[in-house]
């Protein structure tokens, strides 16, 4: 460590810090870096031990230890190296304890951030992977890291060790000195107790603190324990007070030195000089004491405490914090540890309130299927209660529930809601109740079912029955629910409609099906009619066979079938039609009468059926004569009383009557139009032209099978009764046609003809011919007209019947079913009626009969199922048994005809595939993945609430599994959960279901109350139970703190010594403490203390027989100040296991006597003189020793030197003395008084001061003043003028004879020459207004007050920097002077010729940036130096950049030639880039990291002459977190502190890389957003840290305009986000905002422009944050903490969130994720620069030095700009003229070329040309429809010249196409009015070789025949008149020629 000659040899010692997390037996102890050696005398030892939270520095004179043992340790003289730990080998000392059970440490509870790993015996992966990346920084911990690392992933110490050990082994990095002196310290371990000295670290003296990191200079307690002996109930109420104690502040006089820090118009805190008290847990509240400033009372701030903490006491941190108004405020903090007795004060409560079971409704009674957890923090037992329900009940004792009623209906509900109330038993009243969902899942347990007797019956239908009307209607009923009860009722489908026999039913397109909304478990449809029919259509459909399919929509689905027939039934639709309008009938003598009847028959028919089609004939005429109409045949008869032909007047012929018909329906129809009926009478012997031969063939009914078309030879239409000859007699002259008809139906749809007629004289023979295939089932009877074609007619009306045969195959109108039984149900069970059709009419021929057909189906279904005749399936097994095991069965039902076929012996049968599902509703229960069937777990008794103690994993081959998982019984005082960590339900692609279950304490274990837990634990899947065994063995642990066996009536123990002496025991009490467990354990005793007394390292402690023994050492304690004490408070920690286990504290004063070893010494400098006659000052004495003791007063001074002077006490002090110089004493000759006093206490104890007492002059008028000059230079940093503003500029200057007397001066401004507001304060200019760069003239008017005036001219030179420069300038080191003395023009001249001429530059390459006093600590009681003596040791830094260099070349060139200096230029340069971190010692989990800083008030140094007002360029030293410390690839010297200790690393310069400055280890330093706002780079969480203590910075520019934009943010992409302390910047309405973890900081009263660059800095001390930007400073106060510390899930955003992110979660109080257009660089954490070019991902925007685009276009690189030569610009100018003139000829050149080929066209008619080897290569081809005039009809134009383009390839590129084209015309008469229309002129070029793949017949582009002037043009004149000109052209052309 770097000290000064002034300073003194003791380091003020410094507080442990405060952001450590306090808890029960777990006080982490982290390495403090050690310091390196210095060539002073003074040197350092480090003191430390185990499990301590501190360190302590002691200087070398001090013994390390004081022993009465004659065990020498050993000494190690290795120079400790700088950062890095030492553990010290003479600090810890065994006991010599025998037969001492040693306990396993208890896991240690980490409160403030969640385990890296949980409680358990191995080492987890997560544990493995921390202690791997420590490894990686540090290969051997310090045993205070060991503590942490364990305390962090909660195994012991002991691991600890085992892993590194094993990992410097494996990896090769073992050091056998290292692993010798282990093994020597440890020998020591058993023969002596371990003690150690807990304390601060020392400030470095020489250094500035500007990082704020000092909080070891906190408020002091009046104890560093407080142990509250007397046991606190958990019962005690709310604001009960159970502490009082004293917290002083700290004062100038015992507090360590700082650098003073003023902030722009704003303090640091409000809070001035306040001290703040505060309790680190929150169950306790301090409040200040109404009796004093000093006195505060702790408080209980809940109700109830918790007796379930560990060891059943709190153990926790007093916090004080003291604030300052020009520093940070400090901390400091103290121990309480307070021990509870439990009461019953709490209710029990549950464990997981929101807790859903599932059950499935197939669950059988009995089942228990869930577990109720719930805790008693009292630890006591509790009963379950349940209100009354009909299905489940509660275990009182166990929380289990369990199903009393099974499911006989699913219920209608899918949960059931069930209130259990739960009860303390030492209550009598219930405490608390809640509601649970019980979900029950519904299982497909039953199939649809068709209800009623629709289905197996005929529906009738109506031939008029309506499109859409209803035929029947449907109900099914489902008793599940849900899905599974969902019904869907529908025809089959298309795909299932095909029977085996290959016959489709066309039936469903005639139908449909409209289902209703479903009502429950009911669901109706309607089946409607889609068609119109008619019964009597050609091959009308009369019946339908449907079958219905009723379909669930539950898992696996279960179907029901229904089968209608629907007959078709006739109405009378139809009226009768004759089949002739007129009849003519002649009577002839001969003709027969038959039963008075005519063979005169009239016949109509009727197309519809039955009596429908029966038709009665009646005559309409009235008052025909002779002759009636037999109204059922149609015969006419003669009338009654006619009983002959001879009775009839052949005078009343002809006769003609109206006959008409009607039918038998109803209602009754007529015939439309009638028929006219002509009767003649002929009385001669003339026969009829035609007549039957028999008149049976007048009406004939035959009936024939409908296979008679197959098995007829001849099909000639005949039965047993009619032998299918049909005979009829004509008269011989008579031609003969007999056809065959029927009135309704076409001839092409009768399967019946005639047959071709015979003739045999006047015999005719005819018969009916079957033409196609009858089938009874389609039609059974036919109509048939016979009709002789004569006049009159003669017709005969045959019947015939279709016999039906067994030609149809039973058809199932389907192929298959799939129908669902379900496991475990027993008795017989319908499970479908199959229905086949058979299409055939006759009974005999469609009956059916069924059965299983056993060939076909599997072979276990044949004894399982059963088919009655019927077909009826139906069964008796129950499934799921051992011999019932099969899922799946497919059954084949054969339906089969009774009797045989038309054509076999055989009958007919069509096979039905019906394939049976097995339901097992959750057939496969879960399964436990374990290889065992007892689970045995030890664990610790101590295991935390919450620890899991065991995972398993659980499969089910269900992939819809819903687990629950419970424990049956041995759960005593419910101290375990059993519950589902988690699951793959969310994984679509499962192919089973997985889970993974854990067994999880909740409540306190107790050894001594049960040692194992029998546990039953269970997992049901909603019907299946498994369950398994699991013991837990508790291992006893420790689970009871020390005591301390302090006497009754007292809290702490008491000492008394003589102050700097040596004991080898403290006589007094015993400190002894007790270890309550069985067996007990070995104690560690060890010292601490938080009030950072230097002297306390003299106390050691040693142990007898378990007893702590207080030793001090040589030195002694020391009573006086700066560092001495009236008394000596700490305490004594006794940690149980030897030190890893429980730790309980003991307070311990040690009184210290006095004894007379001080002086009295001056103590009020600095000390004034008047200038005059006989001047005096007062000098005031103090002796610290104590005065109680007589040691100090009276004193006797005396003035040794100058002789002249003389000192006397005065009356009314003790202390106070008049010093009078006997002479006259001027200002200007005398500046200081230098006085040596020698003063001596009343025993004679005496000291020689000699000291300065400065000479000021009188304030007289009896000078004269005449006017001065000044110089002031002043510069800044870019952005940075905020900082000058209304601050110190320099004196005001004038000549005058007494320049030490001024006082009586006033000033005021006269004249300011660029009209800039300037102002004076006390003769000092200032000015509030921002200043520019450059020069300005301030004249001042300074008044004396006898009138004088003189004017004082100030000359300004004002200049700035950017700050890069500030970050790349150099620092020397200079003893031994003032800085006035630097800026004396000749001095600085002199500097900036040393620095010139060692560096080997331009002296106005150096510039000075700042020249700042090192600051060195001086005690207030240290004995006061002489200025000559103080100067002389006075240390100043110049901060300098040089052009063109880095900052580490500078520094190393000066640090080669530091004597230089002095020889060549009377400079003493001490050092060159002083590193702050050198000597700098860190507190516990930081690491130094230089940095370097643009402070807010710059320091005036001013001079009568000249003033600098420099940059305020702090080097500090920052005490960061260790946890961010990356490692760089890049092994250049940039990375590492340089051999002269220069700070560390440098940046390029612009030259070196093409992405312009770089880090010093090579990192690319910028990055520019694009102008559209979505420009974003996403970095790595670990290339960035926030983890306070921490400092953090960027620079940034924005582009115009501005607008709202994210700049960065620092947090996680996944949610949770504010499990992270994530902080962001964003600019909202032109305000720069400052996020933190959600609040939100305004930068108030700076306002932003655009191409301005601003500078960003954050300084993160735990809860309070520094921020700032430029030179406008903030704080805040705001929690900081992370709950996690993965920071793979955290990233660093600069600029936009990409859109994916920020749609998929959101920030807060982030509600700008975009719109940043510009630039970020220099991005600094730690001390390590972000590289830019390592981003994750990135999106519009681009590396490397931001562009002068986005900056000022005016922005100047240096404030002396580079002057390029005249002769350059000439040049330049020659060079692009001499291009313009080549770039013209090359132009002018290609248009000529262009001109002449065009030129060229045409000229030579014999021109032969080079041959074309293959016209598939394109290029040269010539275009065979260049001038092809059809191609004229289709012009297009190029822009360039509006000329038509005759060949399309040959385009120019630039010509463009327009795509509308004007008309033909208009362009043709365009062009002829623009130009002269040359001759088309064809040159019909010969080529010698037409080549492969030619298409031209002749190379004419005019396709000519001949050669050219065989062409005729007139033919153009056809055209069109437009072409008329063009004709006479060149026919005139041709004229011409032909003339030739």
């Amino acid at each position: 460590m770097q000290h000064s000659q002034a300073s003194t040899p003791y380091m003020y010692p410094t507080s442990p810090t405060p952001n450590l997390p306090l808890y029960d037996s777990a006080y982490s102890s982290f390495g403090y870096s050690s310091p390196a050696p210095t060539s002073s005398s003074s040197s350092f030892h480090f003191s430390s031990c185990p499990y301590s939270n501190e360190s302590y520095y002691m200087p070398s004179q001090y013994p390390l230890y004081y022993s009465p043992t004659a065990y020498s340790m050993p000494q190690y003289s290795e120079p400790f190296a700088s950062s890095t730990p030492i553990q010290s080998s003479n600090v810890c000392l065994a006991s010599s304890i025998k037969n001492v059970q040693q306990k396993r440490r208890r896991p240690q509870p980490n409160t403030s951030s969640p385990s890296l790993c949980p409680s358990r015996k191995r080492i987890s992966d997560e544990a493995i992977d921390h202690l791997n990346a420590f490894y990686s920084m540090k290969k051997r911990p310090t045993e205070a890291e060991k503590d942490r690392l364990a305390t962090e992933c909660n195994i012991t110490v002991a691991q600890v060790n085992t892993w590194f050990n094993n990992a410097r082994s494996r990896r090769g990095d073992t050091n056998p000195k290292l692993a010798q002196k282990e093994t020597i310290r440890l020998s020591s371990v058993w023969r002596m107790i371990i003690i150690d000295i807990i304390s601060g670290e020392p400030y470095q003296n020489n250094i500035a603190d500007f990082f704020y990191n000092v909080n070891f200079a906190g408020p002091i307690f009046d104890q560093p324990v407080y142990y509250i002996n007397t046991n606190v109930s958990v019962a005690t109420p709310n604001g009960t007070s159970v502490l009082r104690f004293t917290v002083r502040k700290r004062t100038d006089n015992d507090r360590p030195s700082f650098i003073y820090t003023n902030v722009t118009v704003r303090n640091l805190n409000s809070r001035i000089d306040t001290l703040e008290v505060i309790s680190d847990d929150s169950h306790f509240v301090v409040d200040r004491s109404s009796d004093g400033d000093d006195n505060y009372t702790l408080s209980t701030n809940t109700y109830p405490l918790n007796y379930s903490r560990p060891f059943h006491r709190y153990l926790f941190r007093l916090i004080a914090k003291q604030y300052f108004t020009d520093r940070p405020a400090v901390t400091s903090t103290a121990i309480v540890q307070i021990h509870l007795i439990n009461a019953n004060v709490h209710k029990p409560i549950f464990v997981n309130d929101k807790q859903v079971f599932y059950i499935s409704e197939a669950a059988l009674p009995g089942t228990k299927f869930g577990t109720i957890y719930a805790t008693d923090a009292d630890n006591d037992p509790i009963l379950y209660f349940m209100q009354p329900s009909t299905l489940f009940s509660i275990d009182q004792h166990t929380g289990v529930l369990q199903l009393d009623q099974p499911f006989d209906y699913s219920p209608e509900k899918t949960n059931i809601s069930i209130n259990v109330t739960i009860t303390n038993s030492l209550q009598e009243e219930p405490n608390n109740s809640t509601s649970f969902i019980i979900n029950i899942i519904s299982v497909n347990r039953h199939s649809p079912v068709f209800s009623g007797s629709v289905c197996g019956s005929n529906i009738f239908l109506r031939e008029d029955a309506e499109l859409g009307q209803v035929v029947t209607i449907l109900n099914v009923i489902d008793k599940d629910r849900g899905a599974n009860g969902q019904i869907d009722i529908s025809f089959p489908s298309e795909h299932l409609r095909t029977a085996v026999s290959g016959l489709k039913n066309t039936a469903y397109s005639s139908f449909y099906i409209e289902q209703m909304n479903q009502t429950g478990m009911i669901r109706q449809a309607m089946i409607k009619t889609n068609s119109k029919f008619d019964y009597n259509g050609p091959s009308a459909d009369r019946v339908w066979h449907l079958f219905i399919i009723a379909t669930d929509r539950g898992k696996p689905q279960r179907q029901a079938l229904c089968t209608l027939r629907i007959d078709l039934i006739d109405i009378n639709n139809n009226a009768p039609k004759f089949i002739m309008t007129s009849w003519n009938f002649t009577i002839y003598p001969s003709t027969v009468l038959r039963n008075n009847t005519l063979p005169f028959r009239i016949i109509a028919s009727d197309a519809d059926s039955g009596l429908n089609a029966k038709i009665n004939y009646y005559i309409g005429t009235l008052h025909v004569p002779y002759f009636t109409i037999n109204w059922k045949t149609g015969y006419i008869g003669l009338r009654s009383g006619i009983s002959d032909l001879q009775s009839l007047n052949k005078s009343d012929f002809p006769i003609q009557f109206q006959v008409y018909a009607r039918d038998s329906g109803t209602p009754p129809l007529f015939s439309v139009n009638n028929a006219t009926v002509i009767i003649d009478f002929k009385n001669d012997n003339e026969q009829s032209p035609a007549t039957w031969f028999d008149s049976s063939y007048e009406e004939l009914n035959i009936r024939i099978s409908e296979k008679f078309y197959e098995n007829s030879s001849d099909r000639i239409v005949r039965d047993e009764k009619f032998n299918g000859e049909i005979l009829y007699n004509l008269s011989a002259s008579l031609p003969s046609i007999m056809t065959v008809s029927n009135p309704f139906v076409s001839n092409a749809y009768l399967p019946f003809r005639d047959k071709y007629v015979k003739r045999e004289e006047s015999t005719f023979h005819s018969s009916i011919v079957v033409t196609s295939g009858l089938h009874a089932e389609i039609q059974h009877t036919y109509l048939l007209y016979t009709r002789v074609l004569v006049n009159p007619p003669l017709i005969g009306l045959i019947t015939i019947d279709i016999k039906d045969e067994n030609d149809q195959i039973p058809t199932f109108d389907i192929r298959s079913i799939v129908l669902s039984v379900d496991e475990n149900e027993r008795g017989n069970r319908t499970l479908a009626k199959i229905q086949a059709f058979d299409r055939d009419i006759e009974p005999e021929n469609n009956a059916i009969e069924y059965y299983l057909n056993q060939n076909l189906s599997d072979k276990e279904a044949n004894n399982i199922f059963h088919v009655e005749s019927d077909g009826t399936l139906w069964t008796n097994t129950t499934f799921g048994e051992e011999s019932t095991m099969k899922a799946f069965y497919r059954l084949f039902i054969t339906a089969t005809n009774l009797k045989p076929a038309w054509d076999t012996t055989s009958s007919i049968a069509e096979d039905f595939q019906i394939d049976i599902q097995v339901i097992s509703v959750n057939r496969s229960p879960p399964v436990f993945i374990t290889n065992v069937t007892m689970i045995d777990i030890s664990i610790n008794e101590t295991t935390a609430n919450g620890t899991v103690i065991y995972k398993l994993n659980i499969t089910d081959e269900d992939i819809d599994a819903k687990l629950n998982v419970g424990i049956l019984d041995g759960n005593i005082h419910n101290a375990f959960t059993f519950t589902i960590f988690s699951d793959n339900s969310d994984d679509e692609a499962r192919s089973q279901y997985e889970a993974i279950v854990q067994l999880k304490i909740v409540a306190p274990l107790d050894y001594e109350s049960i040692s194992i837990y029998h546990l039953r634990l269970f997992a049901f899947d909603a019907k299946n139970r498994v369950d398994i065994n699991v013991t837990v063995r508790l291992q006893v642990e420790n689970t009871k703190a020390p005591y301390f066996k302090i006497m009754p009536g007292f809290n702490s123990y008491h000492y008394s010594v003589t102050e700097n002496s040596s004991y080898k025991i403290l006589y007094g009490a015993p400190i002894k403490a007790i270890d309550p467990d069985i067996p007990p354990t070995s104690l560690r005793y060890e010292i601490y203390d938080t009030n950072h007394q230097l002297n306390l390292g003299n106390v050691f402690l040693t142990g007898v027989d378990n007893e702590a023994i207080i030793s001090i050492n040589s030195t002694g304690l020391s009573r006086d100040v700066p560092f001495g004490s009236a008394e000596y408070k700490f305490a004594i920690r006794a940690t149980d296991e030897n030190g890893t286990g429980v730790s309980s504290y003991a307070s311990v004063i040690i009184k210290v006597i006095d004894i007379n070893n001080n002086a009295p010494i001056p103590i009020n400098s600095p000390w004034y003189i008047n200038e005059g006659i006989n001047p005096s000052t007062i000098i005031v004495f103090e002796d610290y020793d104590d005065h109680e003791l007589n040691h100090t007063f009276p004193f006797t001074v005396e003035i040794l030197q100058p002789l002249n002077v003389t000192i006397t006490r005065r009356l009314d002090s003790n202390t106070s003395y008049d010093l009078v110089y006997n002479g006259v004493l001027n200002c200007t000759e005398t500046k200081y008084l230098i006085v040596t006093i020698n003063a001596s206490d009343v025993q004679g104890v005496s000291k020689i001061t000699k000291i300065s007492i400065k000479v000021r002059g009188n304030q007289t008028s009896d000078y004269a003043i005449s006017a001065g000059t000044k110089t002031i230079e002043i510069i800044y940093v870019d952005g940075y003028q905020n900082s000058i503003r209304n601050t110190e500029l320099g004196s005001v200057y004038v000549n005058g004879l007494n320049s030490c007397a001024q006082d009586d001066r006033t000033c005021s401004i006269d004249n300011v020459s660029n009209g800039k507001n300037f102002s004076v304060l006390n003769c000092s200019l200032m000015t509030s207004d921002v200043l520019d760069p450059g020069f300005l003239t301030v004249k001042v008017n300074v008044i004396k007050p006898n009138t004088q005036i003189a004017l004082s001219t100030m000359e300004l030179n004002i200049g700035s920097v950017k700050s890069e420069k500030v970050q790349e300038a150099a620092t020397i080191r200079i003893k031994g002077k003032d800085p006035e003395e630097l800026i004396v023009p000749s001095n600085q001249n002199s500097l900036y010729h040393a620095l010139a001429s060692i560096l080997r530059v331009n002296r106005y390459f150096i510039q000075i940036f700042s020249i700042r006093s090192v600051f060195q600590y001086q005690s207030p009681f240290v004995i006061p130096k002489p200025i000559e003596e103080q100067k002389a040791n006075a240390l100043i830094d110049v901060v300098f950049y040089v052009r063109g260099w880095n900052k580490v070349d500078v520094e190393k060139k000066l640090h080669e030639n530091l004597a230089k200096f002095q020889t060549d230029y009377n400079i003493e340069v001490v050092a060159s880039g002083p590193n702050p971190c050198h000597n700098y010692h860190c507190v516990s989990n930081t690491i130094c990291r230089p940095s370097r800083t643009i402070g807010l008030k710059p320091k005036l140094i001013d001079t009568n002459q000249t003033s600098f007002l420099g940059i305020n360029i702090l080097d500090s030293a920052d005490c960061v977190n260790e946890f961010y410390n990356p490692t760089f690839p890049n092994t250049s010297r940039r990375c590492f502190l340089t051999a002269f200790d220069s700070l560390n690393g440098s940046l390029a310069s612009l030259s070196s890389t093409p992405y312009g400055p770089i880090g010093p280890c090579s990192e690319i330093l910028g990055r520019t957003f694009h102008a559209n706002g979505q420009g974003y780079a996403i970095y790595n969480g670990s290339t960035f840290s926030n983890f306070h203590p921490t400092r953090l910075s960027f620079d940034f520019i924005l582009q115009a305009p501005l607008n709202d934009c994210l700049i960065l943010l620092y947090g996680r992409n996944a949610i949770e986000i504010n499990d992270f302390f994530w902080m962001a910047v964003d600019i909202f309405q032109s305000t720069l905002r400052f996020h933190f973890r959600g609040a939100i900081q305004n930068a108030v009263g700076f306002n932003l422009t655009t191409s301005t660059w601003y500078h960003i800095e954050y300084q993160i001390l735990e809860s309070d944050i520094h921020f700032s930007i430029n030179d406008y400073h903030y704080n805040r106060s705001i929690n900081t903490t992370y709950n996690t510390y993965d920071l793979s899930t955290v990233q660093l955003y600069l600029g936009s969130l990409p859109n994916l992110l920020s749609t998929n979660f959101s920030y807060p109080s982030l509600d700008i994720t975009s719109g940043f257009r510009g630039c970020i660089r220099n991005v600094l954490s730690n001390g390590y620069y972000l590289n830019m070019s390592n981003s994750v991902s990135s999106n519009y925007s681009t590396i490397g030095e931001c562009p002068n685009s986005i900056t000022d276009p005016n922005y100047r690189i240096d404030n002396r700009r580079s002057l390029v030569p005249w002769y350059t610009w000439l040049i330049i100018a020659l060079i692009l003229l001499f291009l313009t003139i080549l770039l013209t000829i090359i132009l002018l050149t290609l248009i000529r070329r262009r001109l002449h080929s065009r030129a060229l066209c045409g000229l030579y008619s014999d021109d032969t040309r080079d041959n074309i080897i293959d016209y598939k290569d394109t290029a040269g081809e010539q275009d065979h429809s260049t001038y092809n005039l059809h191609i004229l009809k289709k012009p297009i134009y190029a822009l360039t010249d509006g000329s038509i383009i005759p060949n399309r390839d040959r385009l120019n590129n630039s010509d463009q196409i327009f795509s509308h084209r004007p008309s033909l015309g208009n362009y043709i008469e365009e062009k002829l009015d623009e130009q002269h229309v040359r001759h088309v002129y064809d040159t019909r070029l010969h080529y010698h070789d037409e080549g492969v793949g030619s298409i031209a017949g002749d190379l004419s582009s005019i396709e000519s025949s001949s050669i050219q002037d065989e062409i005729d043009y007139r033919y153009l004149s056809s055209l069109g008149p437009k072409f008329s000109r063009l004709s006479a052209i060149y026919a005139r052309d041709s004229d011409m020629n032909d003339n030739i």
